[in-house]
């Protein structure tokens, strides 16, 4: 599982600056400069680890400027515990016969018989 490790401020910089060197690499790509092609590559890598919050050197450095206590991007949404509360909060089904007859009372109420 994957732990957000990148947050807050860095984020907002990875975004903002990466950006802005995608952009600027898009426009020297017009020129055929290895420079345009190289500030494209580093500007979508910091968009993307900016996108998803996840840097993978920071790992070997133990980094993270994410608050701590946030859980795994995969474990974002429980959704297994989340169905199981909804099965446990779900009323019981009502036997075949008292539904039928629960219908039959409520068409008849409505014609006014």
């Amino acid at each position: 599982m994957i732990r957000p490790n990148v947050g807050g401020i860095d984020r907002v910089l990875r975004v903002a600056l990466g950006g802005i060197f995608f952009l600027g690499g898009l426009i020297l790509l017009t020129g055929r400069t290895t420079l345009g092609v190289t500030l494209a590559v580093v500007g979508s890598l910091a968009l993307l680890t900016g996108i998803v919050r996840f840097c993978v050197l920071y790992i070997p450095f133990g980094i993270s400027t994410a608050r701590p206590g946030r859980k795994p991007i995969s474990q974002v949404c429980d959704c297994a515990a989340q169905m199981k509360v909804m099965q446990n909060n779900r009323p019981a089904v009502a036997p075949q016969d008292i539904a039928e007859e629960e219908v039959f009372e409520a068409t008849t109420a409505v014609r006014g018989r």
